[in-house]
Order: C-alpha cells, then sequence, then structure tokens
C-alpha cells in the first residue's frame, strides 16, 4: 500500500472485491484501488482486509495518530462514512466524483442504497455532514450558511436526489436529517391594505408587552390577526406593528419578526403562538378547528436555535407531533423561503454502531 499525496494505493487480492462488492475508493489505471484514510479503516474494521502498513492493533493506533496530522476531521469523517455503510449503504466520496463521471458538486458524498452501484445505478442522495456544535450561521471549507444551504438541497433536488445531513456529536455518535425548500400556503384570503387600515383605525387598549385590545372585533374580516378574546380581539405587538407599518407605508423599516408574520399572512396562513412547541409559530392552512398546523415556524431574530445540536432537536420534536420545522431565510427586501430540516424514515435514518 503505498500514499501518492493524495489517496493510498491498494493493489492486494482484495481490490476489485471491495469495489465490485462494497464500491469502496476507486479503480485506477494499472490495477488497484484508491482509498482515503477512512476507507482503509472502514476496509480493515468491517471487510477484513490486512494492510502491510497496519499489521495489528497497536500499528493502527500509530497509523492513525499519524494521519490525524494530515486531516484533523479524520475521526468525525469516519464515523459519518461508517454511519452510512454499515447499513449496506455505498458512498463514493468528493474527490472520486471526477473519476465516475459525477458532476461537481458541494456534497462531502454521494450515496447508493445496498442494491444498487455506482457502475450502473444512478445515486440516492448526496450527503453533508456537520460537527452537532457546529454553528448554523458558521462558514468553514465544508459548512454552509443556511442560504447555501438552501441552495445546495434545491441543486440535489434537481438532479432527482436525496439531501441529506448527518451531524456527529462529541461522542462520535451520528445522526440523520434530511433538508429541502417548503413552500407553505394556505387557503385564506391575505389582508390588502384597506383590511390594515381599518384594523389600525379601531380603537384599542395598550397592553404593554402583551400588545393590544382592540375592543370592536365584531366584523373581523381577517381571522389570522390576533386572538378572540371577550367580544374583542388581541394582537401581539409584532401583529400590530404590521397592521401599523403597512397602514404608514413603512415596511422596509419592520423588524425580522414582523415580517416574517407579514410574508405568511400572504401565503393565506392562519398563525398562532408556536409557544408550546418551542416555536414563535405554528401555521395552519385554514381557520383554526379545521385541522392541525401542519408547520411550525422559527423566528431567526429570537428563538432560533444556535446550532445543529439545537436545530436537530427541534425539528425531532416537531416531528413527533406530526409537523414541519421550517427555518426562515431572508431574499430580498421582505421576501421569505423556508428551509425544512426534517427526520427520514425509519428506514434511512443512518447511524454508527452503538459502542459502550
Amino acid at each position: 500500500m503505498e500514499w501518492t499525496g493524495k489517496w493510498w494505493v491498494f493493489d492486494g487480492p482484495a481490490y476489485s472485491r471491495l469495489w465490485e462488492k462494497s464500491a469502496i475508493g476507486t479503480l485506477i489505471d494499472g490495477g488497484g484501488l484508491a482509498l482515503t484514510d477512512i476507507e482503509v479503516i472502514f476496509s480493515r474494521n468491517h471487510r477484513g482486509v490486512g494492510f502491510p502498513l497496519i499489521p495489528d492493533d497497536s500499528a493502527m493506533l500509530e497509523w492513525v495518530n499519524e494521519r490525524l496530522l494530515n486531516d484533523p476531521a479524520l475521526i468525525q469523517e469516519y464515523a459519518i462514512l461508517e454511519a452510512l455503510r454499515v447499513p449496506g449503504n455505498k458512498v463514493v466520496l468528493n474527490h472520486n466524483f471526477s473519476k465516475l463521471g459525477i458532476d461537481n458538486c458541494n456534497s462531502w458524498g454521494i450515496r447508493w442504497s445496498s442494491d444498487k452501484h455506482p457502475a450502473r445505478d444512478k445515486p440516492d442522495s448526496e450527503v453533508i455532514w456537520f460537527n452537532s456544535s457546529e454553528l448554523l450561521s458558521g462558514k468553514s471549507d465544508r459548512a454552509h450558511s443556511l442560504e447555501s444551504l438552501l441552495q445546495w438541497s434545491n441543486e440535489v433536488y434537481s438532479k432527482d436526489r436525496i439531501s441529506e445531513v448527518l451531524v456527529v456529536d462529541e461522542e462520535k455518535s451520528v445522526v440523520t436529517y434530511r433538508i429541502s425548500e417548503s413552500n407553505p400556503t394556505g387557503v385564506l384570503r391575505p389582508p390588502d391594505f384597506n383590511e390594515f387600515q381599518r384594523i389600525s383605525n379601531l380603537k384599542s387598549v395598550d397592553l404593554g408587552e402583551d400588545g393590544v385590545f382592540i375592543i370592536d372585533g365584531d366584523d373581523w374580516e381577517y381571522e389570522a390577526i390576533g386572538l378572540p378574546l371577550h367580544g374583542g380581539r388581541q394582537l401581539e405587538n409584532i401583529e400590530y406593528m404590521v397592521v401599523q407599518s403597512v397602514t404608514n407605508d413603512a415596511t422596509e423599516n419592520m423588524s425580522v419578526s414582523s415580517s416574517i408574520i407579514l410574508d405568511l399572512w400572504k401565503r393565506g396562513l392562519n398563525t398562532r403562538s408556536g409557544f408550546k412547541y418551542g416555536t414563535k409559530w405554528r401555521c395552519y392552512p385554514a381557520d383554526v378547528g379545521e385541522g392541525h398546523a401542519p408547520w411550525l415556524v422559527v423566528d431567526p431574530s429570537s428563538d432560533n436555535p444556535k446550532n445543529w445540536a439545537e436545530a436537530c432537536l427541534s425539528s425531532r420534536l416537531a416531528s413527533g407531533v406530526n409537523k414541519d420545522w421550517l427555518y426562515p431565510i431572508k431574499e430580498g427586501e421582505n421576501d421569505w423561503r423556508y428551509l425544512q430540516i426534517s427526520r427520514p424514515p425509519s428506514d434511512s435514518r443512518w447511524s454508527n454502531p452503538i459502542r459502550h
């Protein structure tokens, strides 16, 4: 086994089997297999391949220590590869895309299910990974801002592939999530300028942090605005700010929260507090009582998760109550797009072997 500066060349008797059965590495001209560090470790641990440079566990430890100097993310990346491959998936890593005629992309790897092979079948998904402690807004050689993550997922979707995010924690345990762009819409009539102006002119009582109370709520034309109480209507400060901003033609100065809720109303959605679900809003496609609220929407200015561990927890809680967890991403002055982070089906939740 020889190091070329980019990969290990393995030309032992098992190399053709590794490719034909498991699609590990990539075949090279003249015979042999090009392997990355993590593919060497996986082949030794899970395919019983013996490498002359790593004759025993002691040599393995020394080899890993040496390779960590070349790639500090080696341990995390191995955990990700193991989580994907132990169930039988085949994975081609980024640096081999061009060798296999795969279009260049920003993914860490591309996955095929256990009954497929890169030599003959189309892939099922593209994969990126994060440490659980990484900030959602962080940027590094691997990481994506949420804006670029949304763009990446759409590019993956355009190729009829699944966008998979694998997250590894400090114990090197791996969980899987899927990301996509959501387009939540409802059937309510979006409020117009006249409606906002009418509400603005109604007699109200300032409730301080609790918003305002509209005394005359008999002829209320838009159910999404405010909460019906005691024959009147209570509006949160955010809602009343939207009313005032639209009426005064000052929407460019709205807060992030107000801008999002206005966008949700324009989509025909009925917004209600998402407090008991750990988000800012829960959204109904119609009137409350006509069905459950399919969407939980985060307010990026206040209750947004800081890192991937918190995002995964929030998404899991949403999944537990059959709702989609959405993170708003601003585009333009007051336009918003929604990134959905969701748990995959039970047969696609890749995780590495449990260690005690």
